[in-house]
């Protein structure tokens, strides 16, 4: 646990009683404190430190001391905790409104004392300081919990938001970055991270409000000619200097829709997807449901889903070993589930608003057959194969999901008509000829499976197993 002082200016402005701000007698106490620390008398000083904090509770650096003291002092003790802090928390909680500097005396007297690490003491103590505007007790308390409960990133978190919320960005950020080297999956301490150092770097630089990424370039002309060709040929470099001039026009008005939607962009060319999602989201909200930006809002959100999905599953496949694998294995599984779930209702609630939009038809059968939901899809499929521009891609998933049915005479129909369509031989050829073929395989029709396949072959050796599949078929004749 930190016992670093905080400067003197800094304590002021947070309304923290300073050492040579106590009473005389106080002071006495204090320095008998700190003389019974230096001999290692932590009981003592535990008992001198709660009586000053008890008469000044905003007396930080005894809180400080305190803590270090109680931490000593219960060193190698023994004993069963049978949840008596837990239920002087409980009581204590019910007086945090009425009388929250009592309930912070209370606390350091009776739980923090003997339990100096306990995580829902010194998150009531966090709690209650709050309510008695000490926010740098507040952020102690934080900051004790997690050093005694170093794998409870809730608390990470807490301590995280709480600097956000005071401008703090180099500590958030460090809070934030701790969490995501712990919990490599935490996407949501990922962005966090992000918005963080974001912040802290235009805090840190003072962007004139005048200023812009074009100032970045040595040539003006060269400025106007690349926001021409759109944002594609920006650099990451302009793309973060964008942001951040965007970002102030934000923060003096964030109901502007217009920056939030170049915002929402800017973040999307950065590939920071959790970021984006949240202008696209406001600026949805604030277009009063444009359709435009609600497609913008799904997809973003789909990358962001699959961001998190990647991450796990790359966790899972580089920490065999792990003890806990098996449980994230579980919630990767989950997480497909439910991840499907939501782009499924997702789709149902924009065809519901738009029944005659082919593409959205389109959107929800694709989403259908990857959930399995094949009957369903079907449905759909079948109305959005209307489309000139889609019908083959549609005939090539009816025929899946008709396969997936059993039911192969229609999924060989479908196979064969999208096939008599196409003249050349391109991606979606060799897919359709490749799943016709291996639908003729499961019939035992051995002739037209090898026919759809060396149909591919002739045209593309390397396309999926089909060079081991025809070969294979001449060294078995």
């Amino acid at each position: 646990m930190s016992t670093e002082t905080i400067p003197e200016e800094e304590e002021k402005k947070n309304d923290v009683v300073m050492q040579h701000q106590l009473p005389a007698n106080l002071n006495k106490l204090f320095l008998k404190a700190e003389s019974a620390m230096e001999l290692r008398n932590w009981g003592y000083a535990v008992s001198l430190l709660q009586a000053i904090l008890a008469k000044e509770p905003g007396f930080l650096q005894g809180r400080r001391q305190l803590r270090l003291a109680a931490v000593k002092d219960n060193e190698g003790k023994k004993g069963v905790k049978l949840g008596a802090e837990a239920l002087k928390v409980l009581r204590m909680q019910s007086q945090l409104k009425k009388d929250p500097v009592g309930v912070i005396v209370a606390l350091e007297k009776d739980v923090l004392s003997s339990d100096p690490y306990n995580p829902q003491g010194n998150e009531l103590l966090y709690e209650a300081a709050i309510a008695a505007d000490m926010p740098m007790t507040a952020g102690f308390a934080l900051e004790t919990v997690i050093q005694g409960n170093p794998d409870n990133l809730k608390f990470y978190h807490k301590l995280g938001d709480f600097y956000m919320e005071r401008d703090a960005y180099d500590k958030a950020a460090e809070i934030f970055g701790q969490v995501s080297e712990k919990d490599r999956t935490d996407l949501q301490a990922s962005k966090k991270y992000k918005d963080a150092t974001a912040k802290g770097s235009i805090a840190s630089q003072k962007w004139d409000s005048d200023g812009d990424w074009r100032d970045l370039l040595k040539d003006k002309d060269a400025a106007a000619d690349l926001e021409s060709k759109g944002r594609a040929a920006m650099t990451p470099e302009m793309l973060q200097a964008q942001a951040a001039t965007l970002m102030e026009q934000y923060t003096q008005d964030n109901n502007n829709l217009e920056v939030s939607k170049k915002l929402a962009k800017t973040y999307e060319e950065l590939e920071d997807f959790p970021t984006s999602l949240q202008f696209y989201e406001w600026a949805h909200h604030l277009s009063s449901n444009d359709p435009a930006l609600e497609r913008s809002v799904a997809k973003v959100r789909e990358l962001v889903n699959a961001g998190h999905l990647v991450e796990l599953t790359k966790f899972i496949e580089e920490n065999p070993e792990h003890p806990d694998v098996e449980q994230y294995k579980a919630q990767l599984a989950e997480a497909q589930k439910l991840q499907m779930g939501d782009l499924i209702a997702e789709s149902e609630a924009r065809v519901d608003r738009n029944p005659t939009d082919a593409e959205l038809r389109y959107e929800l059968g694709q989403r259908l057959l990857q959930g399995e939901r094949h009957r369903e899809a079907i449905k759909h499929l079948q109305q959005a194969k209307t489309s000139p521009n889609l019908r083959i891609k549609v005939m090539n998933m009816l025929g899946q999901c008709y396969e997936k049915m059993s039911m192969t005479d229609l999924a060989v129909s479908q196979y064969q008509e999208a096939i008599s369509e196409l003249q050349i031989m391109d991606e979606t050829k060799k897919e359709l000829l490749y799943n016709m073929g291996l639908l003729y395989l499961k019939l035992d029709n051995k002739v037209e499976y090898l026919e759809s396949l060396k149909q591919i072959y002739a045209v593309d050796y390397g396309y999926k197993d089909v060079a081991e599949r025809v070969e294979g078929s001449y060294e078995d004749a």
